[in-house]
């Protein structure tokens, strides 16, 4: 795809932010635990000698340019480079921003950046003449496509990434895929998860039947589902008479549904399990803070929190002008052993169409120790035929 040149900063930005994640990553994984940087920058000159001081480990030695003067908060560009892009904020001297010494980046290949000191002309800020080995295709996207702004050019971001790792890279409605063979699943326009690892669908269909036993059984402990929450104590009282454990999952506020473990009132959280379970399967709407509350309903990610949790009984409490979305334990909310009339009232739940019923009712048997031959169900030496479901 060929990609038009940045007609804007937002563009210079959206150039270079998959590359510049993607470069941070490996190169900290590279210098390891940083102590502390030397530079020396002559006067006069835009030359730069920077040693980075690792422990441990020996110094790692390495040279720049200073692309630009840092003073009063301000910043003054010294190179010329994007100066033909008729962009003002890439020219003279601009108001300091974080955004600028990004563009800086951008245009120097997305290279690691540092601030320096250097006296009477206040910092530099160098862009060093190293790129670290960087990982692969999935793991940078993985990393970074969870940092990317609210509306940010997608399409755009993907295509210079693909460009700075020398990538092909091929654009469908609800499809990105690259020359090496990653794959970006989208859903309008949202990225949802990357090919390789356990997807959405399967951990769906793994909780779906699961969850709908364990919400049998909550309806009948609490036909309201009414409950009161103690933050402090992350316990909720359930009809005024069943006190339980109760985990800060989600909260929505209009259309927005935003995962605990990005909320610091629920610091230490015990749903950061999710984010690390979607870091290692690539998926994605595990691992961004903030999600449209459309998508979290079409993919069921309070079914889909559950088999990563092992926590099967959910509650949702309106506090004002946003929802709480709490997983509950407790030994009554456990399951009983199976039994048949159970069993078969849980298999005629509706679950989403597009959740594969043949997985869903395997892994229900196989976590409610029942016998499933692909065909029937084996309960108190009874058989339930799941052909219904087909």
């Amino acid at each position: 795809m060929e990609i038009p040149l940045p007609i804007s900063l937002s563009d210079v930005l959206t150039d270079g932010i998959l590359g510049q994640s993607s470069v941070d990553q490996a190169f900290a994984a590279e210098l390891g635990s940083i102590q502390g940087v030397e530079f020396n920058i002559a006067e006069g000159s835009t030359k730069a000698e920077i040693r980075i001081n690792r422990t441990p480990g020996t110094p790692f030695d390495t040279t720049g340019e200073v692309i630009a003067w840092i003073n009063n908060n301000a910043l003054t560009w010294e190179t010329t480079r994007g100066a033909d892009l008729n962009i003002p904020e890439l020219r003279a001297t601009q108001p300091l921003s974080d955004a600028l010494i990004a563009a800086g980046r951008t245009l120097y290949g997305n290279a690691p950046a540092f601030i320096a000191p250097f006296g009477s002309r206040g910092q530099a800020l160098v862009i060093i003449n190293h790129l670290p080995q960087l990982f692969d295709a999935r793991r940078d996207l993985i990393d970074g496509l969870p940092g990317l702004p609210a509306g940010t050019d997608l399409a755009r971001a993907l295509s210079s990434y693909a460009a700075f790792r020398g990538l092909g890279i091929h654009i469908e409605t609800n499809r990105i895929a690259f020359s090496d063979g990653t794959s970006l699943l989208l859903r309008n326009g949202l990225p949802i998860e990357i090919a390789g690892g356990m997807g959405l669908r399967e951990v769906r269909a793994d909780a779906a039947l699961m969850s709908a036993e364990h919400l049998l059984l909550f309806d009948a402990i609490s036909p309201r589902h009414q409950l009161q929450f103690n933050p402090n104590t992350r316990t909720a009282l359930v009809e005024n008479m069943l006190e339980v454990q109760a985990f800060p999952l989600a909260t929505i506020e209009g259309n927005t549904w935003k995962w605990a473990w990005a909320q610091p009132e629920f610091q230490g959280s015990e749903t950061e399990g999710l984010a690390r379970f979607g870091f290692d399967n690539g998926i994605l709407l595990l691992t961004t803070p903030e999600v449209p509350l459309a998508a979290a309903q079409e993919f069921e990610l309070i079914n889909v929190a559950k088999p990563i949790l092992k926590r099967w009984t959910h509650a949702v409490l309106n506090e004002g002008n946003r929802q709480l979305i709490l997983l509950l334990d407790h030994p009554r909310l456990h399951l009983p052993p199976a039994s048949f009339a159970a069993v078969d009232a849980t298999l005629h739940e509706p679950i989403a169409q597009d959740i594969d019923f043949q997985r869903a009712i395997a892994a229900y048997a196989q976590l409610r120790g029942v016998v499933f031959d692909g065909h029937t169900i084996m309960v108190d030496n009874r058989q339930i035929d799941i052909n219904f479901r087909r």
